[in-house]
């Protein structure tokens, strides 16, 4: 089965063979493709990432306006393909079977199944009608359509559906005789065309993004090239996502979701048994629902797993064997903890003035210091408790004003929380 990189460089065009010019700066391979393709490659131990030159503000708005008008055509054009129509009652009627949840779909759970046997009926007399009327016909579809137009899909589902209904074959079967839905299917065609060089035009120069980020969790218990390919399942929810109305860079606005995707996938499979994250969760909250039993049981099973094996055949005692089997990297949490939350702020620190410096790790208990209150800080330092707390409060400030601090405290924040939008 091709990575996901390697899907991605078959459908952006980029050329199978790269052309490699030799060891750049840093160790690292730069070079450029002999197909379409005109960026350069980064060569690593485990990754080949094709790159391109970073784009423009304006050309960033400009492909942002394409793929969001895409989707309002998509939105339009999906149900009223037979094929996309069918995609919708396959659905509805996996959802109401309950083998599939939709959390876009759960206020219409009610309605759900009676609006599928509608659906149903109108497909079925459209197609007995297409041959006597084909008006009729178009009608009574089109009132199906607009009932399917009352479901929501997540901008990654109505992309895929559409995606699949564009590349399979035209025939619609009794219902192929209706000429708006074979102009609807012509027209999603080439949207999703459109959509799709706009979307790599988006995401290939902003590889760079997934790679920094890679690298900041790496080693943390995951290899670094399934590490990038998480990162790009993030970078492709930004980019259905992007709203270029709002003046925010692209890249600005991946880097959240490129951090969430990687973070998620280290807190799912970075351990040897899965602990889900409402859990985890949970056991970090002080008002906690769990009871000491279950959180005892909940660390049990995060602790090292133990495997039990039979001895070796040539072994007469016929011995068992048991091996602590560790996670294979350290927790996300600890990570932060050990390392780059302390790093952070110590070099937060830096900025401050010495009588700013010395209030906070008074206040907070930094250095070895205890955590003393306002007024054994003023005492110390000969100045009044007012006083002593308008000097906490503009240090704050100014290290809220970090935004390397602020980086390391949102992916402590965040860890374990996925972002659904």
């Amino acid at each position: 089965m091709k990575s996901l990189l390697q899907q991605m460089k078959d459908r952006a065009s980029l050329g199978s063979r790269f052309k490699l010019k030799g060891r750049g700066r840093y160790g690292i391979d730069e070079g450029t493709s002999q197909g379409e393709f005109k960026g350069s490659v980064l060569s690593l131990s485990d990754l080949e990432i094709p790159t391109e030159k970073l784009l423009t503000r304006k050309e960033e708005r400009t492909l942002g306006l394409k793929i969001q008008n895409g989707f309002r055509r998509l939105r339009k054009l999906l149900p009223e393909t037979v094929g996309g129509y069918r995609r919708y009652m396959q659905q509805m009627a996996e959802v109401n079977a309950g083998s599939v949840t939709l959390v876009a779909w759960f206020p219409l759970r009610e309605r759900i199944e009676e609006d599928l046997l509608t659906a149903t009926r109108k497909l079925t007399h459209a197609e007995r009608l297409i041959r006597r009327s084909p008006r009729r016909a178009l009608q009574v579809f089109h009132s199906g359509v607009e009932i399917l137009k009352g479901y929501p899909l997540d901008p990654e589902s109505r992309f895929q559906w559409s995606r699949t209904i564009a590349h399979q074959d035209a025939d619609q079967g009794p219902l192929r005789g209706l000429s708006r839905a074979q102009k609807a299917l012509r027209i999603l065609r080439r949207t999703i065309e459109i959509m799709e060089g706009a979307r790599d035009r988006l995401v290939l120069p902003n590889f760079r993004l997934i790679l920094k980020e890679v690298f900041r969790y790496h080693p943390s218990g995951m290899k670094r090239s399934d590490l990038f390919q998480e990162g790009i399942l993030g970078l492709h929810k930004a980019v259905f996502r992007f709203d270029p109305s709002r003046l925010t860079r692209f890249s600005t606005y991946a880097t959240y979701w490129i951090r969430q995707a990687i973070r998620k996938a280290l807190i799912d499979r970075s351990r040897l048994i899965r602990v889900p994250q409402a859990v985890q969760e949970e056991l970090r909250n002080p008002e906690t629902h769990l009871s000491s039993q279950e959180i005892q049981r909940v660390r049990r099973i995060m602790r090292d797993a133990v495997s039990i094996s039979a001895g070796d055949d040539d072994d007469p005692e016929d011995r068992l064997t048991l091996e602590m089997i560790g996670d294979r990297g350290p927790a996300v949490n600890e990570m932060l903890h050990v390392g780059a939350i302390p790093g952070a702020v110590a070099r937060a620190l830096a900025y401050l003035d010495p009588r700013e410096r010395e209030v906070i790790r008074r206040r907070f208990g930094l250095g070895g210091e205890n955590n003393q209150t306002l007024e054994e800080i003023g005492s110390i330092l000969h100045l009044s408790r007012e006083r002593i707390r308008q000097i906490q409060t503009d240090a704050l400030k100014k290290m809220r004003r970090i935004q390397a601090l602020q980086d390391v405290y949102d992916d402590l924040e965040g860890e374990g929380t996925e972002e659904e939008r």
